[in-house]
């Protein structure tokens, strides 16, 4: 899976990869695919619009893989009209799950852009 290139102050390298994801927020639980993801975060294409700081449970799913990782996210970003899509930041357990999982799908990638 190739790196998104440019300029990016993230700690962590993102990439082009497809991963279903379940999101709930306000009572709902949509299915959505990822757009890129990191150890960091993730950006997503969702039905209904979010607000920043707004916090999400969210569950990553693969059919290649037992592990799914899971927990709370927030709202780093989103965008207010159709087609909306928001940057979600993980922390705490996601990000831990984050690891293992990426590295079972993509392989020995960089995950890193820069040393902690």
């Amino acid at each position: 899976m190739p790196a998104v290139s440019g300029d990016d102050p993230r700690q962590y390298r993102r990439r082009k990869i497809r991963i279903a994801i379940e999101l709930g927020a306000r009572g709902r639980l949509e299915g959505c695919v990822t757009e890129d993801v990191s150890l960091g975060g993730c950006q997503v294409g969702v039905l209904f619009s979010l607000q920043q700081g707004e916090l999400v449970p969210v569950r990553f799913r693969s059919h290649r893989l037992a592990d799914q990782p899971g927990g709370a996210t927030t709202v780093a970003w989103a965008t207010r009209e159709p087609p909306h899509r928001v940057g979600l930041k993980l922390s705490g357990s996601p990000n831990e799950q984050m690891l293992s999982f990426l590295r079972s799908l993509l392989g020995p990638v960089q995950l890193l852009t820069r040393n902690p």
